[in-house]
């Protein structure tokens, strides 16, 4: 008895087929009686085993019957759904029951048709939570900007702030696990919201006899001034911003690229004195043979200028927008920004086949080196699927230099790191996007 109890605990019997479950329990409390015969309580034994046997099967078939209700409702209790809305969760688990005594009467038809119908109402408790969990903050601040008159006074942001409210709400409805996108959104909804408040309570504050609408331009003006002085550029604004924004972009970008640049030959020009510091002392410790290392040496320094060189060339094969060129040691390293997949897919797109010509190009000026090609992702979903989909497409960029470059096998290695190697904060979508990469690395270039 006490065996196929505890088989029948295993397979959720107390809930999945509670009368029976309950009949077994109370001859089992009757087998336990000190105060009746043995004949009685082993004839309640026998009765609680063969009920208990019973419960197994009922539960183990709704197992089958109900498994989808079961799941979703396992979800909704994970998520605290029969606390934060217990009037729908109450009224899903009156039928649940009924679907659990129709299991129990054997009514498997009237058991199928209540699981489609109970499966739908506890996923729907699920997703309000989970709704309520990465929206809430959001819906607060639309109320909070309604309060503030921003409907009046900043429509147009506010209704921004509800649109991206809105998509979230449709993105958790499509994919509530896989929720960066919603949060994404959601996160822009409040800022859009805050700055409606911002805008309502700026306009607000104006009083139209002493602060005009052009005193409020010319105040936010002085902002882009700010800017520009420190970026030495003349304010000009005479016919808008987009020339001063224009002049800006450029500013930081070649800072940016300058930067870049600088801490390149800064690694390089190290490495270099530090090599011929070596050799110097070297020299110095030795009688004869001074000429040939100083030779050698001379070849070294000038293999470095040739590697310069060659970076310089590959750099200016292409545009920003297409890859970024970097260097790492004696390694060129092509991050093909402007190479893209379809979602979750490895097959390379027509639309890059311009792009890879240039890598060929870029590829040419190393020909003696060894190709690697590494593909990544984002952190979004499984990590093993990532580690696979950077492989295929690593492969693919593989087999396509192979066939479409005739670059032999053996020059050439594809690897797949998945999400292990982010270049970016991987909670942002630009971050995720920038993860999302190939990069080319040319390899022993060194002659």
């Amino acid at each position: 008895m006490e065996d196929v109890a505890r088989e029948a605990t295993n397979v959720s019997a107390k809930i999945l087929a509670s009368r029976t479950y309950q009949k077994a329990l109370n001859a089992q409390e009757k087998s336990q009686s000190q105060s009746r015969s043995i004949r009685y309580r082993c004839e309640n034994a026998s009765k609680a085993k063969d009920l208990y046997r019973s419960a197994t099967d009922i539960a183990n078939s709704a197992n089958i019957t109900l498994k989808e209700t079961i799941k979703n409702r396992r979800n909704a209790l994970t998520v605290d759904g029969h606390t934060t809305y217990p009037k729908n969760w109450d009224k899903a688990e009156r039928k649940f029951l009924n679907a659990i005594k129709a299991m129990e009467n054997y009514d498997i038809k009237k058991a199928e048709e209540l699981n489609r119908e109970i499966s739908s109402e506890f996923s729907e408790i699920e997703l309000l939570v989970i709704k309520d969990i990465y929206l809430n903050e959001a819906r607060l601040n639309i109320y909070s900007a309604q309060k503030e008159k921003a409907d009046r006074f900043a429509p147009i942001t506010l209704s921004q702030a509800r649109d991206y409210l809105r998509k979230a709400e449709s993105e958790l409805e499509k994919s509530r696990y896989d929720n960066q996108s919603a949060r994404d959104s959601a996160e822009k909804s409040i800022e859009r919201s805050n700055h409606a408040i911002f805008l309502t309570k700026l306009i607000q504050s104006i009083d139209k006899d002493r602060f005009t609408i052009e005193q409020l331009i010319i105040q936010s003006e002085k902002n882009l001034e700010k800017i520009a002085n420190s970026a030495d550029i003349y304010p000009l604004m005479t016919n808008g911003y987009k020339a001063l924004t224009d002049s800006l972009s450029l500013y930081i970008d070649t800072i940016r690229k300058d930067k870049i640049y600088l801490v390149q030959d800064q690694r390089d020009n190290l490495i270099q004195i530090s090599d011929m510091e070596e050799e110097i002392r070297n020299l110095d410790k030795m009688l004869g043979g001074v000429s040939e290392e100083r030779e050698s040496l001379i070849q070294r320094i000038e293999a470095q200028a040739r590697i310069k060189e060659q970076y310089e060339r590959v750099e200016k094969i292409f545009l920003p927008e297409e890859a970024r060129v970097l260097r790492e040691n004696n390694n060129v390293i092509l991050r093909l920004i402007g190479l893209t997949f379809e979602s979750n897919e490895s097959k390379i797109m027509t639309k890059n086949i311009p792009l890879l010509t240039k890598v060929e190009k870029a590829i040419d000026v190393y020909p003696k080196s060894e190709i690697i090609i590494e593909g990544h992702t984002d952190s979004q979903g499984d990590d093993q699927f990532n580690q696979n989909l950077s492989q295929e497409r690593a492969d693919s960029i593989k087999q396509y230099m192979i066939n479409a470059m005739l670059i032999p096998n053996y020059r050439i290695i594809a690897t797949g790191y998945g999400e292990t190697r982010p270049i970016a904060n991987n909670e942002t979508a630009l971050g995720r996007q920038k993860n999302r990469r190939i990069d080319v690395v040319i390899s022993s270039i060194v002659e």
